[in-house]
């Protein structure tokens, strides 16, 4: 990140919480973009490697989303989340900022709120890119809730009093089954995941509900003009539906990132970010 465009940490008040946003400002710049992280993560370690990438926007906001990164409720305990309501705090964010359109990037679980933050704010997301979204990693909506449930027994294990690494592992066999497992790679792995296991877990949760009450299809068809980006090593299903999303859907791209697994963005932060910018024309 150039001196040119520092970041600052501000905070929004929401009832009994406090959402952190990183913002980057370039008073020489246009426009705003918007980046939310995926679950048990936080927006410094999965954007800031990026961040040079995207000086030519007046405004770069990052919020950590509920349950991670520097965001917190105001007993400082991580409470079960919804999608939902982590959507409607991006809401608030837009309103707080003064955000009438932008473009907006979401990873994973980010992507999952992306598309529902541009559903619940018709005309405010002109342009979105998701790296791997929740909900699109399986063509069928049957085996979908059956892996997801799976998702929801690594969240018990990180729930419990035990180790937190088993339930991150657990997760990690879930959503990277083709990782590279070298124990310098899976250690990093691990480290960026456990720092707030609760926040992760009911994340993980989260996404399972939204398994069962979240229409996909509806999300998708009121999408703006879209690319998602889905690791080369990621499972062949997810490929197969992203696939057929960019076939039948006039909006919607879609790329294989070649060399990469789900944590696309830590493995390959540069080359995410030039096919950020060329969608979005910047």
């Amino acid at each position: 990140m150039s001196s040119e465009s520092p970041i600052d940490i501000r905070f929004i008040d929401l009832d009994d919480y406090r959402l952190a946003v990183h913002v980057s400002h370039n008073p020489s710049g246009t426009g705003d973009l918007i980046l939310l992280h995926g679950a048990g993560v936080a927006s410094e370690s999965t954007w800031y490697p990026m961040l040079s990438a995207f000086q030519s926007y007046r405004r770069v906001l990052c919020p950590d989303l509920r349950g991670m990164g520097r965001s917190h409720a105001s007993d400082f305990e991580d409470h079960p989340i919804t999608a939902q309501a982590v959507a409607d705090d991006i809401g608030d964010l837009l309103t707080e900022f003064s955000v009438t359109h932008c473009q907006m990037v979401g990873y994973s679980f980010g992507g999952l709120i992306a598309l529902l933050v541009n559903a619940l704010n018709p005309g405010s997301v002109s342009d979105l890119v998701l790296l791997e979204p929740a909900l699109l990693e399986r063509m069928s909506i049957d085996e979908l809730r059956i892996v997801r449930s799976q998702y929801a027994m690594a969240a018990s294990a990180l729930l419990s009093d035990g180790d937190p690494v088993v339930g991150v592992t657990q997760f990690l066999d879930l959503i990277s089954p083709n990782r590279s497992t070298h124990p310098r790679v899976e250690r990093m792995t691990i480290q960026r995941l456990v720092n707030r296991p609760k926040g992760l877990a009911y994340a993980l949760m989260a996404v399972n509900e939204a398994a069962w009450h979240v229409d996909r299809m509806a999300l998708i068809d009121q999408a703006p003009p879209t690319l998602s980006l889905v690791g080369s090593k990621s499972v062949e299903d997810a490929h197969a539906f992203h696939r057929i999303l960019a076939a039948s859907k006039s909006q919607w791209r879609y790329q294989s990132v070649p060399g990469v697994d789900h944590a696309l963005p830590y493995q390959k932060p540069s080359v995410c970010a030039d096919l950020i910018c060329a969608h979005f024309g910047r």
